[in-house]
Order: structure tokens, then C-alpha cells, then sequence
């Protein structure tokens, strides 16, 4: 469920490989790995409760 629309949703979730170290461009200004365990990074609860989880339960996260 949408956590601000409280509606279902529909998430697909790509893995990709990179040959580079990705770079900011366009609309980002910023970006870095995070594990997603960190406090100062907020994540939305689609994310930080259905998507991560999966990916460290596939082996492609770090737990």
C-alpha cells in the first residue's frame, strides 16, 4: 500500500551491473551507497520495508 495515498502499488525493481563509479548529472545533485540500515538517511516505507529486505534475502544487499 502507498503510504500517503493508501492505495495499492505496483513496484518493479531493476538489478543492473555498472562499469563506472556512477556520477551526479541532471536533476541529482548528490548521490552515495548507503546500506540502509543508516539513521540519516530517510528512505520511503515501500523501500525500507518491502524492497530492501528482499534484495539482502537474494543475497544482491549486505545484511
Amino acid at each position: 500500500m502507498a503510504a500517503l495515498e493508501g492505495v495499492p502499488m505496483r513496484m518493479t525493481v531493476f538489478e543492473a551491473g555498472i562499469g563506472q563509479e556512477p556520477q551526479p548529472a541532471a536533476e541529482l545533485a548528490d548521490l552515495r551507497w548507503i546500506s540502509g540500515h543508516g539513521r540519516d538517511v530517510l528512505l520511503a516505507p515501500a523501500v525500507r520495508d518491502h524492497v530492501l529486505p528482499l534484495l539482502r534475502q537474494g543475497g544482491l544487499m549486505a545484511s
